[in-house]
C-alpha cells in the first residue's frame, strides 16, 4: 500500500501577488484546493512541513489536508511551482479526490539491475523519468520498477514494452523511449553536442540580475492569476 502523507493547512483571508511574497518570506506557501464538485479552497502550507514530508516527490498518493477541526480533506497534488532559483516551493495545486477515483498523474520511472550492455562498456541512458499513469488515488505508486538487465548495446526500451501492475494504464505516448543502451562513442557525442548547446544558451541568456527580476513577475502574475 502507498504511503499516506499528511499536512496541515490555514485558510487564506488576504489575496494577491503582494500577499503571496509576504507569505512565503514568512515560510508559508500559497496553495489552492478544487475538483469534485466542490468550490475552490485557497489555503497555505507550511514550507518546512512540506518539504519534510512530500519534497520533491512526483507521486505521493492520497494526501489528508487537515485544518482546524475539520473533517480532512483527501486529495493529491496536481501540480508545483517552483522557484527556478532557490528550488523552494512556489504555489501548490491540491486536487480534491476520493478513494477510488481514477486519476492522471506522473510517477517516477527507477531503474533496476545493471544492463548487460553496460557491463560489456556500454553507456545506459535514462531517457523518460517520469510517465503519466491513470489509476485510483488509493494505489497511487511511488515509482514505476523497470529492470534493465536484459539491455545489451544498441538495445532501448519503449514505454509499450513496460508491464504495468494491475489497474494501472498508461496516460500518455507508447512509442516514447525510457532507457536505452549505447556505444561509448555515441554517447560521448551526444554529450558534447549537450555541452555546446548548454554553452550557446548561456551565451544568449539574459544578465542574472534580469533573470532574477523576471522570476519574480512571473511568481507574481502567476498567483494573481490563481487569486
Amino acid at each position: 500500500m502507498p504511503e499516506k502523507y499528511s499536512l496541515i493547512i490555514t485558510e487564506r483571508t488576504e489575496f494577491g501577488s503582494r500577499v503571496a511574497r509576504r507569505l512565503r518570506r514568512s515560510g508559508s506557501v500559497p496553495a489552492v484546493i478544487y475538483g469534485r464538485g466542490g468550490g475552490e479552497l485557497k489555503v497555505m502550507v507550511i514550507e518546512k512541513d512540506f518539504m519534510d514530508s512530500i519534497g520533491f516527490s512526483t507521486s505521493t498518493g492520497i494526501i489528508n489536508l487537515k485544518m482546524g477541526r475539520k473533517s480532512p480533506i483527501t486529495a493529491i497534488i496536481k501540480d508545483v511551482q517552483w522557484d527556478i532559483i532557490t528550488d523552494r516551493p512556489v504555489h501548490i495545486d491540491f486536487l480534491r479526490v476520493s478513494a477510488d477515483q481514477i486519476v492522471s498523474i506522473p510517477v517516477h520511472v527507477h531503474l533496476e539491475n545493471i544492463p548487460l550492455g553496460v557491463k560489456m562498456g556500454g553507456v545506459l541512458e535514462h531517457t523518460l523519468h517520469e510517465i503519466t499513469i491513470k489509476v485510483r488515488a488509493k494505489d497511487i505508486p511511488s515509482s514505476i520498477n523497470l529492470n534493465v538487465e536484459d539491455l545489451d548495446i544498441g538495445d532501448s526500451v519503449h514505454l509499450s514494452e513496460i508491464t504495468l501492475p494491475e489497474g494501472i494504464t498508461l496516460d500518455m505516448d507508447d512509442t516514447l523511449v525510457v532507457a536505452s543502451v549505447v556505444a561509448p562513442s555515441v554517447a560521448k557525442v551526444e554529450t558534447e553536442e549537450a555541452a555546446e548547446e548548454e554553452l550557446l544558451e548561456g551565451e544568449e541568456a539574459p544578465a542574472e540580475g534580469e533573470e532574477v527580476t523576471k522570476g519574480e513577475e512571473k511568481e507574481g502574475s502567476s498567483e494573481s492569476g490563481k487569486e
